[in-house]
């Protein structure tokens, strides 16, 4: 084995539902109310991943646009825009989607030994082009050699091209990566293409247990 590719979501990063609930209480208190502020950000939700589904924001700058633009209308719509609120309009232009994410358990043990192997590290995801940034805010960037967003790519998972652009740009034959992924379909793919492909799932513990 020479390298790995890892996907992102469910295997070195999980949402934050506890983060996200807690912004949106705190959001509530300024008029709109739980539950409309739940559902305004559910609909952002939703608009994020049509983007990245139907791959319309390719660059880092096409990325800060979308946000700005998504920002104000969750801030209109909350009535978080105007005169004595420009601190909360700064807010929401400041958020990311990973600002609601938190590092999966054993992912940074798991990045280091596959670095500790000498192995070449890339991360597949299928997401917008902020990739490296979202794992660097998790700190998890200074292990990975390679970052593959669909956006960027302009090619998603589970299309086989994703896998071979990927493995192209670090130098990487497919039977000699290992390949993990919490989604069973891209699994077959990777694995139909040669690679050492496994389903991966990474959970939060049980507290109570």
């Amino acid at each position: 084995m020479r390298g790995a590719l890892l996907d992102r979501d469910g295997v070195l990063i999980l949402l934050n539902e506890e983060a996200l609930y807690k912004k949106a209480l705190e959001l509530s208190i300024h008029g709109a109310g739980l539950e409309k502020t739940l559902a305004v950000l559910a609909r952002a939700v939703r608009e994020i991943n049509e983007v990245v589904r139907t791959l319309q924001v390719r660059t880092l700058e096409e990325e800060a646009a979308f946000w700005n633009t998504l920002a104000q209308k969750v801030a209109e719509e909350l009535g978080l825009s105007g005169p004595g609120k420009t601190s909360l309009s700064k807010e929401l232009h400041s958020w990311r989607y990973y600002h609601f994410m938190r590092k999966a358990p054993g992912a940074e043990a798991l990045l280091r030994s596959l670095k500790e192997q000498g192995l070449k590290v890339g991360v597949l995801s299928n997401t917008l082009p902020s990739l490296r940034e979202s794992l660097a805010y998790h700190g998890l960037d200074a292990y990975v050699d390679g970052f593959f967003a669909s956006c960027t790519l302009g090619v998603a998972k589970p299309d086989p091209r994703a896998f071979q652009m990927a493995l192209e740009a670090l130098g990487l034959a497919p039977e000699e990566t290992l390949y993990l992924d919490d989604d069973p379909e891209n699994v077959e793919v990777a694995s139909n293409l040669g690679l050492k492909a496994s389903v991966y799932l990474a959970t939060i513990p049980d507290p109570s247990r």
